[in-house]
């Protein structure tokens, strides 16, 4: 069976790079061949999960250099990592790029992924055909759960896709309208349309 293992580079005051070269040296010797380095150190006390992610300093060259000492595993850097053009300059180091938080506060970000990377040269979808494909999945969904949605609140769906048009003009019309707790309320999927026609009045001459 396949392992992997999701690391920091060091835990509270252990900065040096030999600490994390030797625990990825011992994994290593186990079997394990692939490594998603997390380029910040783990602080165990005095910072909270969300601090943790956010205040120790990420330190990419830990992950590079780990690529170097272990040419043959597979090295896979994360942290803070936010655009295209970061991604790049990381692959030319690395294996691979994580993506955390982005992913889901700018899932949009992804859409060429495979096209960029993996040569795919199927067209990528719009946002406006993905928020109509959910449309069925959410109804389907509702009605899973009982009649008219009871035991299913629509905002369990329909909050992860507030990212969906982050950067565009009408991004906060888009989430004022999904997060509305009077629509909601009546558990109807249709507030995806109007949520959209609103995103489109405010780009008229762009495909969304």
């Amino acid at each position: 069976i396949d392992v992997t293992v999701k690391h920091r580079i060091g835990i509270n005051d252990v900065e040096s790079y030999d600490f994390v070269r030797d625990f990825v040296g011992q994994i290593a010797d186990a079997g394990c061949k692939t490594f998603v380095v997390h380029a910040r150190n783990a602080i165990l006390k005095g910072l909270s999960p969300k601090e943790n992610r956010e205040v120790p300093p990420l330190k990419y060259d830990y992950a590079y250099r780990l690529k170097k000492d272990f040419p043959n595993l597979e090295i896979i850097i994360n942290g803070g990592i936010k655009t295209l053009q970061e991604i790049d300059e990381h692959l030319l180091h690395v294996d691979g790029v994580m993506l955390g938080r982005e992913a889901y506060h700018n899932p949009f970000l992804m859409t060429d992924f495979d096209a960029r990377y993996y040569g795919d040269t199927s067209i990528s979808k719009t946002r406006e055909e993905v928020i109509l494909a959910m449309l069925p999945y959410i109804r389907q969904q509702l009605q899973k759960f009982g009649e008219n949605g009871k035991g299913l609140k629509l905002n369990s769906i329909t909050r992860h896709m507030l990212g969906l048009t982050f950067g565009l003009v009408g991004a906060r019309a888009f989430r004022q309208t999904l997060s509305d707790t009077k629509k909601l309320a009546l558990n109807n999927p249709d507030i995806l349309i109007e949520a959209l026609q609103k995103l489109k009045a405010a780009n008229p001459t762009m495909v969304i």
